[in-house]
C-alpha cells in the first residue's frame, strides 16, 4: 500500500520508531530519557533529549527520573543486625 503524501518535514523518530521507544520505556519505567537517545543512536536515527521527551509525553509517559535507593546494602545489613540482636525484646525498649 503506498503512503498518502503528506506536506511537511518528515517526522523524526518515525512512527515505528516512536512505537519501539514507547515499548521499551513502558517495560522498564525507570529509564532515563538519554537511555532512548542511546537506543536511537545505534539504528542510526539521531534525535535530541527533548524529542525523546516529547514523544513520551504525547504517549502519556511522564517525568521519569532514576533514583538511587535510600538504603544502601551497608544499612540493609546494620538494620537486620540490630532487628536480630534486639527481636525478642518487649514494645518499650525503644520508649523513653
Amino acid at each position: 500500500m503506498q503512503m498518502p503524501y503528506l506536506s511537511g518535514r518528515r517526522l523524526v523518530p518515525s512512527p515505528r520508531d516512536e512505537r519501539t521507544l514507547v515499548h521499551k520505556v513502558r517495560i522498564n519505567p525507570r529509564t532515563t530519557a538519554k537511555d532512548p537517545v542511546k537506543m536511537l543512536e545505534t539504528t542510526g536515527i539521531k534525535v535530541s533529549i527533548s524529542t525523546v521527551k516529547r514523544v513520551l509525553y504525547r504517549h502519556k509517559i511522564n517525568g521519569r527520573s532514576a533514583r538511587k535507593p535510600l538504603l544502601q546494602n551497608l544499612h540493609e545489613k546494620a538494620r537486620l543486625r540490630f532487628a536480630t540482636a534486639h527481636g525478642n525484646k518487649d514494645c518499650t525498649f525503644g520508649e523513653m
